[in-house]
């Protein structure tokens, strides 16, 4: 099995088990606040690195996002002039429809899956986790 054969897999395990949307975000939108989800203190202009964008294009981004209460800003105490963000409840359920899958739809499939299969899945899924985060 090679990279391209995994991301293949995972493409079509999203496919089939993705929930349905309620809450409409652009692909930028979902990144960003993934990006902010995955890392303590984020600054617009970490963001916009990640995003490979400019400054005021992630800050239009982000802008949205917080008009929509998906993402707080909070001014560093230490220095004002930065500014951290953090993912609101709202944006974690609107960050778990756009990346994660079916929790009813998996929870049924697991269910019905023996033991076995479902331990070699769990541990495959903490194997590649742990191997990615290590490589960072």
């Amino acid at each position: 099995m090679n990279a391209q054969e995994l991301s293949r897999i995972f493409t079509s395990i999203y496919y089939h088990c993705h929930p349905q949307f309620t809450i409409p975000l652009s692909h930028s939108s979902v990144r960003a606040l993934q990006y902010i989800a995955m890392n303590k203190g984020v600054t617009v202009r970490e963001v916009a690195e990640h995003l490979g964008c400019a400054h005021n294009t992630a800050s239009e981004i982000l802008r949205r996002l917080a008009d929509k209460k998906m993402l707080s800003r909070k001014r560093r105490r230490e220095d004002e002039r930065v500014v951290e963000l953090k993912v609101t409840p709202l944006g974690w359920k609107a960050l778990e429809e756009h990346t994660g899958l079916d929790i009813e739809k998996l929870d049924n499939l697991l269910r019905n899956m023996p033991k076995e299969d479902k331990e070699q899945i769990f541990k495959g899924f903490s194997l590649l986790l742990r191997h990615l985060k290590e490589g960072q």
